[in-house]
């Protein structure tokens, strides 16, 4: 089964009852973690494995690649199977999850932390169901050998001058590398349309799914903010040639290597990334990059926009109660740690979810400032999904026809957007 029609049948299918649980075996100190290669996972398991030594615990690490992370955990917790007691638990998949995991209200580190990160995306029947290890946000990062701070376009407009003229100058082969297939259309197409005033449901910036109902689960990737970012993410690749003619393929792996190998002047992608960026091991920018908010389109009406979302750890219902007791305490730990609060930052780039730790590193570094104005503190703040069993294969649904879009003639944009959008509100009416 591959994934797109995996994801049209599991959310109807996550409305079954449950069956009985099986009997506990003999209790083991051993937590199994189920976790995506990144480095703010393995940055993560790096301070589990403190406490795992300090509280004599074996913990067995599984590693699963993005594209197949959500049908190989949905189908593990849907079986009640056995391989995790740990497992990653990402915002945009909260409600597909949410009847099979443990409640975590009694993880005292959450109170440390913003309700913002929890609701509604780790919320299942008034219980938090995961505990945040990192804040995600999406920025822009630039080369700060190529352009001076004051030089970083703040529009559409600007961004292809300024691509432009990096390479016509030949400083650059590209002025600009980003995902956009699924499932990273957030680094070309989500944030476009968000700086253009637009979003991808009805009302915008809506993500309450009793309001999404009311208006009759509407997908707003045919109004106009949203097909003019479209159209210039074809005229980016076909007209100013300011992106790579292959990027409607690209993962966002694909677009960090260009940018990390020096052929591209701006990326867009998540904070974690910093860290991995200012690698000189593994980055030949490493040590000429920074940050600026979304370049803005010529339809919106405010002048910034960030989504604020959290990634999180949650706890498998079916588990032995004291696995799950351990595993509360390890997450809690990692949490109320000051080290592995301000290390996760140092050495990532990825916000520590602990407010307490972020109020400190507001008053005590620089770069942490310029990275919270760059985005938490934009006029707008939203959620960067939707929170409703069948969102996977409506986002599916959408890049799909977004990538049709930019990909077939000009002129068939609009059509193309609104077959999408048709689409994708029958999909999200059946959550």
């Amino acid at each position: 089964m591959n994934r797109r029609t995996f994801l049209r049948t599991v959310g109807g299918g996550l409305a079954l009852g449950l069956g009985a649980a099986a009997p506990a075996g003999a209790q083991q100190m051993d937590l199994k973690i189920g976790y995506m290669p990144h480095p703010i996972h393995e940055n993560s398991i790096k301070w589990m494995k403190v406490w795992a030594t300090e509280h004599k615990v074996a913990l067995t690490l599984v590693p699963t690649s993005y594209e197949v992370y959500v049908e190989k955990m949905t189908a593990n917790l849907t079986s009640r199977g056995g391989q995790y007691d740990v497992i990653w638990h990402n915002d945009d998949w909260g409600q597909l999850w949410g009847r099979y995991l443990e409640p975590v209200d009694d993880v005292p580190a959450i109170k440390k932390m913003s309700r913002f990160l929890y609701e509604p995306p780790f919320v299942w029947e008034g219980k938090d169901t995961g505990v945040a290890f990192v804040e995600t946000i999406g920025t822009f990062f630039y080369r700060t050998d190529l352009l001076k701070e004051s030089e970083f376009p703040r529009t559409w407009d600007n961004l292809v001058k300024t691509c432009q003229r990096l390479q016509k100058d030949g400083k650059v082969k590209w002025g600009f590398a980003g995902g956009m297939k699924y499932p990273h259309g957030w680094f070309t197409f989500f944030w476009s349309i968000w700086a253009n005033g637009g979003d991808l449901m009805l009302p915008i910036h809506e993500r309450r799914n009793e309001e999404l109902g009311r208006h009759g689960w509407k997908a707003a990737i045919a109004e106009p903010e949203a097909v003019q970012a479209v159209e210039f993410w074809w005229d980016n690749i076909k007209t100013h040639k300011i992106v790579p003619p292959g990027q409607p393929g690209y993962s966002r792996d694909d677009a960090n290597a260009i940018f990390m190998a020096g052929d591209a002047a701006i990326t867009m992608a998540d904070t974690t990334l910093y860290g991995k960026f200012n690698d000189p091991k593994q980055s030949k920018v490493a040590g000429k990059i920074s940050v600026a908010s979304f370049p803005m389109g010529p339809r919106a009406k405010f002048k910034s926009i960030a989504w604020r979302d959290a990634w999180a750890w949650a706890i498998p219902s079916h588990i032995d109660p004291a696995k799950k007791k351990m595993a509360k305490e390890l997450l809690n730990w990692i949490n109320l740690n000051r080290e592995a609060q301000v290390d996760l930052w140092k050495t990532t780039g990825g916000f520590p979810p602990n407010e307490e730790v972020q109020k400190e590193l507001i008053k005590t570094d620089a770069v942490f400032r310029k990275f919270r104005a760059a985005t938490v503190e934009s006029e707008k703040i939203i959620h960067g999904a939707f929170y409703f069993a069948r969102w996977p294969e409506f986002f599916a649904t959408g890049i799909d026809h977004m990538v049709k879009a930019v990909t077939g003639p000009r002129d068939a944009i609009k059509p193309t957007l609104a077959e999408g959008a048709k689409m994708m509100s029958e999909i999200a009416a059946r959550s």
